[in-house]
């Protein structure tokens, strides 16, 4: 490890501290690399939707629409 020494001082520094406080320690150290790790990787997923949503057809026109909703009425309603 690069910081081997660095960790091994802190390790030692933090052994006496109550468990409470080393355990709050630990999760600040957590939460502040989540927070990095969710800055540097933005999701895009209004893109990736959009794009599952286009077709390869374009989209039917309100006629077709209405046409569509009137054969679905017949089918369910006689």
């Amino acid at each position: 490890m690069k910081h081997e020494r660095e960790i091994e001082s802190i390790i030692e520094r933090v052994t006496p501290w109550p468990e409470e406080e080393r355990v709050a320690l630990a999760y600040l150290i957590l939460r502040e690399m989540r927070k990095k790790s969710r800055e540097s990787a933005p999701r895009r997923t209004l893109d990736r939707a959009l794009g599952v949503a286009r077709g390869s057809t374009p989209p039917p026109d309100d006629e077709t629409v209405k046409k569509w909703v009137h054969e679905r009425r017949l089918r369910k309603y006689g």
